[in-house]
């Protein structure tokens, strides 16, 4: 009992005694004495205009490009603005349901899917030969095409398939990107089941 108090009335003191000071730079510095500027030299910090560039090249660099404007791949600068209304676009199929694949590298795909307006999410397995795993499945789908990307639970090979649901038993097409860097591609065919 003696003993917990003597440490409780140790830390009491401890406490007070480092009440108000902080560690910076290898010394303890006083709060609140207006000493601190010292310590923060940067122009950061202490910069009295709105906007502010490092004068290191590497960050000054970085800094410069998060205001860039930015272009798409299609055309022209990319601007964001606010909307509030919806556009109507092009009438999505509904691809929610059990399917089979078949892939023509002898891989089987089957998948029960949902659909959030265009997300297609779902789990399955995917089969090999004989061998069988759980595999999880997302993509999305525009108008008949569906694009899907399944990984089976080894994780170790990508498949991403495309089908027009409308027609999906007369084909499309696969690429399985393996973990070891290797990439094939070929047809695919499905049947949605129920």
């Amino acid at each position: 009992m003696i003993k917990a108090c003597v440490v409780l009335a140790f830390l009491t003191i401890l406490i007070a005694v480092s009440q108000g000071q902080d560690y910076l730079d290898g010394g303890y510095v006083g709060s609140g004495n207006g000493e601190i500027d010292q310590y923060f030299v940067d122009p950061i910090f202490s910069s009295s205009s709105g906007h502010y560039l490092s004068s290191d090249p590497a960050v000054r660099g970085m800094q410069e490009s998060i205001d860039m404007p930015r272009y798409s791949a299609t055309y022209g600068a990319v601007t964001k603005r606010a909307t509030g209304k919806i556009t109507p676009g092009i009438t999505t199929a509904n691809a929610a349901g059990s399917w089979h694949m078949e892939l023509s590298d002898g891989i089987a795909i089957d998948l029960i899917l949902h659909q959030s307006g265009t997300v297609i999410f779902g789990q399955g397995s995917v089969t090999s030969g004989t061998i069988s795993q759980w595999a999880a499945s997302n993509g999305a789908i525009s108008g008949n095409n569906l694009r899907l990307a399944v990984v089976p639970a080894s994780g170790t090979v990508l498949y991403v398939v495309s089908l027009d649901i409308a027609r999906p038993s007369l084909g499309g097409s696969f690429n399985a990107l393996e973990a070891d860097g290797q990439a094939k591609s070929g047809a695919a065919r499905g049947n949605r089941i129920a």
